[in-house]
């Protein structure tokens, strides 16, 4: 995941698209990969050059709610990692912006979990899935 500078890769050879970005959030040197395969998307958001915890996200069954109609809901599942609270919430708001249909594996390792580092990375993710 080495990328020289703040910009963006793609990789678009057979079977899976890739695409790879480093962006600078509140000061914290940050490295996005998002790879697509045919049944699930991958993302790893690291801020320490390592995968850090494996979550695996899947899209609850539409429900007509005049509540949260244009927002889909997500549960989630730690695979590896520390399975608290703070990481379902983490990665429901990391990719809950998303209108993504398939499962999503995210592997998640924030130096900074504030709000504001959250809903900013949640903005590069959506300009590049």
């Amino acid at each position: 995941m080495d990328t020289p500078s703040e910009g963006m890769t793609t990789a678009s050879g057979f079977p899976v698209k890739t695409t790879q970005k480093a962006v600078t959030v509140n000061n914290q040197k940050t490295e996005i990969l998002c790879s697509h395969f045919a049944d699930k998307l991958f993302v790893i958001v690291t801020q320490f050059n390592k995968m850090g915890n494996l979550i695996e996200l899947t899209r609850d069954a539409a429900v007509n709610d005049a509540i949260t109609p244009s927002r889909p809901s997500y549960s989630t599942k730690v695979l590896m990692g520390r399975d608290e609270p703070l990481m379902h919430v983490l990665a429901k708001n990391v990719l809950g912006k998303l209108d993504i249909k398939k499962p999503v594996m995210l592997a998640l390792a924030l130096k900074d979990e504030s709000p504001k580092t959250v809903a900013l990375l949640s903005e590069e993710i959506k300009g590049i899935v």
